[in-house]
């Protein structure tokens, strides 16, 4: 068996991060972990039901892993293998002159070695395109002034209602663009491409993760990554059922896998990969299940996977466990 994705559990996971307030809408996450300059970053967004999505946090992220790179047991190493999160740039909706803002998206221009940054928007009305902020040397130099509509609806398309929730990845120079796009009934999964970062394409296949089987109401890639054993991408989803309670937004992860990012095979239909513990059953859950906007931190033997969860009051967290992906079983 190849390209497995890693047996993980939310449940023992570790709380990073948890909303200023309990119960339904207080939520901390839509997770993106990137490494950049010789740093990793973990940006977040913090929502809360009067604000909705008000800010988007930038941390610079370390544990002991982080150390042991750094300095081979020299001052600073941490011997308990804590986490640290020092806050490096904060952007607002008010700062980009919108009513909310989702999951942030860091990447690194390939050719000009510049951070960059792409935020979903909604302009008021549940009017959401994409933008991107201006590149620049560092994270903290990021300005929200730049921004700029990136991807927006596409009248007469599966996503002429909304555009969101980006997960940008470049492989060979060129940028590959996972986003949410509404049709006027749900979310499904979309694929938009670009040789310059700036002008985004559409390809032929979208919705490329279509709604069906258990997430046969919504769909939306939250991260793409290589397997660790095969020539193959694990392409993580969110998806929900329409028999769900709070189907909007209570999203389970499942996987699939692509060889070439143009194809995707869905290896999930009987039921989510990941989910919160609060869960009650695979299908038509009537709890918060929600285990949403996964994303990973490849260590090599490890992986560390950042996921926004529910907890028992219905509000969500940011949680991070550490998966060995070195035994995963392998058959010819």
């Amino acid at each position: 068996m190849y390209a497995n994705p890693p047996t993980a559990s939310f449940g023992d996971a570790e709380t990073l991060l948890e909303p200023d307030g309990t119960g339904e809408g207080h939520w901390v996450g839509a997770p993106c972990v990137h490494r950049h300059g010789g740093t990793t970053y973990l940006a977040v967004r913090e929502r809360d039901p009067a604000r909705r999505g008000h800010t988007v946090t930038i941390y610079e992220y370390g544990d002991a892993d982080d150390a042991d790179d750094a300095s081979d047991g020299a001052d600073g190493d941490d011997p308990d293998g804590s986490v640290t999160l020092d806050p490096v740039r904060t952007i607002t909706a008010d700062d980009l002159g919108v009513v909310s803002v989702e999951r942030p998206a860091l990447v690194t221009d390939p050719r000009s070695g510049d951070v960059e940054l792409f935020l979903p928007v909604d302009r008021g009305g549940n009017d959401w395109t994409i933008r991107k902020l201006a590149a620049a040397p560092c994270v903290d130099a990021l300005e929200s002034s730049t921004a700029r509509d990136v991807l927006a609806p596409r009248p007469g398309t599966s996503d002429a209602g909304t555009v969101k929730d980006p997960s940008v990845l470049t492989v060979g120079g060129r940028y590959y663009l996972f986003y949410a796009g509404a049709d006027g009934l749900s979310e499904q999964a979309h694929l938009a491409t670009s040789v310059d970062g700036e002008t985004f394409h559409r390809v032929e296949g979208n919705p490329v993760v279509p709604r069906a089987y258990w997430h046969d109401h919504h769909t939306r890639v939250s991260t793409v990554v290589p397997a660790p054993d095969a020539p193959a991408w694990l392409v993580f989803y969110d998806g929900s059922g329409v028999a769900d309670e709070g189907r909007t937004w209570n999203l389970r992860t499942g996987v699939a896998v692509s060889t070439d990012l143009r194809e995707f095979v869905d290896t999930c239909p009987d039921g989510p990969l990941y989910a919160a513990p609060t869960a009650d059953r695979r299908t038509g859950v009537s709890t918060f299940a929600t285990c949403r906007y996964l994303d990973v931190l490849d260590r090599g033997e490890r992986w560390e996977l950042f996921a926004e969860v529910a907890r028992e009051d219905g509000s969500f967290a940011l949680r991070r466990t550490s998966v060995p992906v070195s035994g995963i079983e392998q058959s010819g």
